[in-house]
């Protein structure tokens, strides 16, 4: 039997951590936790994830700078991202979306929506 995709989910709101973990656990995936920019590129690097779900604004560095090190590290540069934001900033999306992430979703995200994205992203049929 395959191992369930691993996912990293990055929020500094533990609720949000809380609730997208037991969204994607009972679709089947396997789920790491970081609670900021440090923590997760570190747990990025050290545990390589099938996918990185992330929010944008944490403490801990800028978003868009995280972004960037993970696509440019090369344990991580293979890895998609999904960036789910609640910042509403218009120019974000573009921003994020140049420094290679794999999609681009706002807080609040139908749920369907992102597990969509999740598995398109993994490369999974569905």
């Amino acid at each position: 039997m395959k191992a369930a995709p691993r996912i990293l989910v990055v929020d500094d709101d533990n609720d949000v951590i809380v609730f997208l973990s037991r969204l994607l656990q009972r679709a089947g995936y396997s789920v790491l936790k970081a609670r900021n920019a440090t923590q997760a590129v570190t747990q990025a690097e050290r545990e390589s994830p099938d996918l990185i779900l992330t929010d944008i604004s944490m403490p801990g560095g800028g978003g868009l700078t995280v972004l960037e090190r993970l696509t440019m590290s090369m344990k991580t540069s293979a890895t998609p991202i999904i960036v789910l934001t609640g910042n509403d900033d218009p120019d974000l999306e573009a921003r994020a979306l140049a420094t290679g992430v794999t999609r681009f979703l706002r807080k609040p995200c139908d749920n369907v929506v992102l597990l969509d994205s999740v598995r398109t992203a993994l490369g999974e049929k569905g």
